[in-house]
């Protein structure tokens, strides 16, 4: 069974590692076993982006998602936040982690961190949620859902700032979960992002600091603006 109150911490190597601690499954042993017979196993959603990669892999009958990140950030505004702010994904183990004590279930389980320095590739096992991604049109229908669900996000500081069907999954049981989760950068203004969108496309409306709503609208007038004045489409 998963003990979320207690995340290890190591250096092995040129790898560090954060997970989560577990009496049954070695996540340590898993990480190993799946480097072992990487490219043998089922690739899905494959991305655009070099070396980003999410397999699913089968451990004694348990699904889990095995994700590969080996994106670099170039743009100097995004690593001068990361530097501030911490690793994304090690962060993101934390907060999670005290999602699921908190018995709050709305998005996935993060039981693995680990980051190559030498490759610069981040390493994520993820648990996998049975379901189906939502069709634009459902987002509606499951207005109420989502709403609570990004709220609850919001409220352990954890934001989707790409609001679409195919990042909420409806469980067979008609429970709503986010996936593909950030938070990084400074969160009190992606939150607008999160609001913005859910209103503008879906007439959901969620509450978040008016600061951040107003510097986020003028932001994107400002964008729409200027896509105009250079003759671009929205």
């Amino acid at each position: 069974m998963n003990n979320f109150a207690k995340i290890i911490e190591m250096q092995r190597g040129d790898i560090k590692f954060a997970y989560v601690q577990n009496d049954e499954i070695n996540y340590l042993g898993l990480f190993d076993q799946f480097l072992a017979e990487e490219g043998h196993h089922e690739i899905l959603d494959p991305s655009d982006k070099i070396e980003r990669y999410t397999y699913l892999i089968n451990h004694n009958n348990t699904k889990f998602i095995f994700k590969i990140d080996g994106g670099v950030e170039h743009r100097l505004e995004r690593k001068i936040i990361a530097k501030i702010t911490g690793d994304f994904y090690f962060n993101l183990i934390y907060k999670l982690a005290k999602m699921s004590l908190d018995k709050c279930d709305v998005a996935y389980e993060l039981y693995l961190v680990a980051f190559d320095q030498k490759t610069k590739r981040h390493y994520m096992i993820f648990n996998f949620i049975e379901g189906r991604s939502l069709k634009w049109e459902e987002m509606k229908t499951y207005g109420n859902q989502i709403k609570n669900c990004v709220e609850k996000l919001h409220s352990y500081n954890l934001v989707s700032n790409d609001i679409h069907g195919g990042n909420f999954i409806l469980t067979p049981d008609g429970k709503i979960k986010a996936i593909d989760l950030t938070n990084s950068g400074f969160i009190w203004l992606t939150k607008a992002n999160d609001a913005i969108e859910l209103r503008d496309r879906f007439n959901i409306k969620i509450k978040v600091p008016f600061l951040a709503m107003a510097f986020k609208e003028f932001a994107h007038g400002f964008k729409r603006l200027s896509r105009k004045l250079r003759g671009k489409e929205d």
